[in-house]
């Protein structure tokens, strides 16, 4: 052991640090004290892996924050730091990895949440950041991988931004299908031209006969016209099914898209850092019952089944590619 000051190569041990975790060491000739350098996967935080991947296990699997609170033992606050933390490691590698992906038939949606507070009960003075937000999100039907995703307003300006990042990431000619949302088209063209199948599904919605006058719930599909847009999409692939279900998966997996509850998000940077984590253990880390295996094996990105710690330090040597 080299002291870190006088770099003086006669050193005791000291005592530890914090709660008994951490050696520390005490130099003879200018009496610094120090520890080992301790590498810090975490970054900043003094969390262990191992209770990083519980609580990114729980998150994951639809528990709230403050349950995971109460199950772990972690604060609140260390949690949510946490989570930006490694969402923006989950982002890179989402970026890193989904890149150059062969996709034949695409399916694209929007899904609802809300920041802080509801889009009819804001007032002038709330931030721009409230109210409605969106996940744009575009995945292949054949290996049910997610290629691109988007969190913003349902707006033509977030439509461009997702069919750009979209266009970004994959090769080849390929079929998409969307709801009715009339943005796609304009988004569609200025990143694809003709250089692709495009078709929107346009659902027509009506209330249930049996509603009443104080029904609450969701509008029914009445109808679901194909509507080809831009080059020959094949008829018996308009379709947003696959896209559909994913984002029940969203719903089902992450406690701040539940509908009725008290667990959304407060911040738009939250809102975007779990999602990242969910889309980047969706592709690489979740077995997809279907396919018997992540859609990132079947999309070829990887040959394996990533774990947390994988996950959360993509960096390691045990990633096989």
């Amino acid at each position: 052991m080299t002291c870190r000051r006088c770099k003086h190569q006669v050193v005791k041990k000291f005592g530890f640090y914090g709660k008994g975790r951490v050696q520390r060491y005490r130099c003879h000739l200018c009496h610094a004290t120090f520890s080992e350098p301790q590498q810090k996967p975490l970054g900043e935080h003094r969390l262990d892996v191992e209770k990083a991947v519980k609580v990114l296990g729980l998150m994951m699997e639809g528990v709230s924050i403050r349950a995971i609170e109460r199950l772990t033992g972690v604060h609140k606050s260390t949690i949510l730091a946490l989570l930006v933390t490694i969402g923006e490691r989950c982002r890179e590698v989402f970026n890193e990895r989904v890149r150059d992906v062969w996709a034949g038939v695409v399916q694209a949606d929007e899904l609802w949440t809300f920041v802080h507070t509801k889009e009819d009960h804001m007032s002038d003075e709330d931030p721009d950041e409230w109210g409605d937000a969106y996940i744009w999100m575009a995945i292949e039907a054949r290996t049910k991988l997610v290629i691109s995703y988007h969190v913003g307003k349902r707006t033509a300006a977030d439509a461009m931004l997702f069919v750009k990042d979209f266009s970004e990431r994959v090769h080849g000619k390929l079929q998409l299908t969307t709801d009715g949302l009339r943005d796609y088209i304009s988004a569609v063209e200025e990143y694809f031209g003709g250089d692709i199948d495009f078709a929107q599904l346009v659902k027509v919605y009506g209330r249930p006969k049996e509603a009443g006058p104080d029904w609450y719930g969701p509008p029914e599909v009445i109808a679901a016209i194909p509507t080809p847009i831009t080059g020959e999409p094949s008829p018996w692939l308009i379709s947003t099914s696959y896209v559909e279900r994913a984002n029940l998966s969203v719903r089902t997996h992450l406690r701040r898209f539940v509908r009725l509850t008290n667990g959304h998000s407060k911040k738009l940077d939250n809102l975007k850092a779990c999602v990242a984590i969910y889309m980047a253990w969706f592709n690489f880390c979740r077995v997809h019952s279907t396919l018997r295996v992540t859609p990132a094996m079947e999309s070829g990105l990887t040959d394996h089944v990533w774990d947390f710690v994988e996950l959360l330090t993509p960096n390691t040597e045990h990633q096989h590619l």
